[in-house]
Order: structure tokens, then sequence, then C-alpha cells
């Protein structure tokens, strides 16, 4: 853990979930907003998934850092957290791609409600999952 003070939105914030959604929601705006304008940048002719793979990608990393030291407030052992980090938002993907497919294309549920629903799943397992393994200090 940091032995140094709480920054200013650490004192504003005190409780780690509220923090954890306003970082994620965040970078979840700032994530949209990078694929929107490589797919209109790269154009037609790259696919969107490469669009979306790079703004997956860059927003990983920026929001690993930010959840490390501002949510989470560890330090030391930036290679574990990391790859940890990227397996719980790997496996929540494989989660979220997994409940879409079953719910919509199985079982008829409209899409973007289903993706709704299953989103506040998936934001529960990650805030567990970084917590409790990404970010575990002993």
């Amino acid at each position: 853990m940091f032995d140094g003070e709480a920054g200013p939105l650490q004192r504003l914030i005190k409780d780690q979930r509220v923090l954890f959604l306003l970082v994620g929601g965040v970078n979840t705006v700032f994530s949209t907003a990078l694929f929107a304008f490589l797919s209109w940048s790269l154009g037609p002719k790259v696919p969107s998934a490469a669009s979306l793979f790079i703004a997956w990608v860059v927003s990983l990393l920026l929001v690993f850092n930010v959840y490390r030291h501002l949510v989470f407030r560890v330090s030391g052992h930036v290679l574990r957290d990391f790859f940890r980090f990227v397996g719980v938002n790997v496996v929540s993907f494989m989660i979220n791609a997994g409940a879409l497919t079953l719910l919509v294309e199985g079982a008829g549920f409209p899409p973007i409600p289903t993706q709704i629903a299953i989103t506040f799943v998936v934001v529960v397992f990650n805030y567990l999952g970084h917590k409790y393994f990404s970010f575990r200090r002993v």
C-alpha cells in the first residue's frame, strides 16, 4: 500500500467502490471516443475490430495505472499486478460475450437492454477481481 497521504479526489470520494465506478465510467467514455475516432480516421478499409482492439489496449494501459494508484493505492509488483489486471479484464470480456451470445442469440432477449444488465454483473466482477486479485496485498 501507499504510505502517502490521500490525494484530493480520495479525500473528496472516500468510498473505493464509488471511485472505481467514477474511474471506470471516465475510462468507458474515453475508450468509446477513441474507438469512434480510430474508426473514422482509419476508414472502412480497416475492420472495426482493429479499432476496437487498439482502443481496448490503450484504455487498458491507462486505466491500469489509474486504478493502481488512485483507486486501490498499491505499490510494488507492477508486472504481477498488470498481468493479473489483464487476466481479470479478459475473463470479464469472455463472461460478457458469452452471456450476451447466450441471452440474445440463444434466448432471444433484446441486445441493448441485455448488454446493460450484463454490464452491472461485469462491473461487480471487475471490482471484486481487481480488489481481491489484481491489486491484492497480503
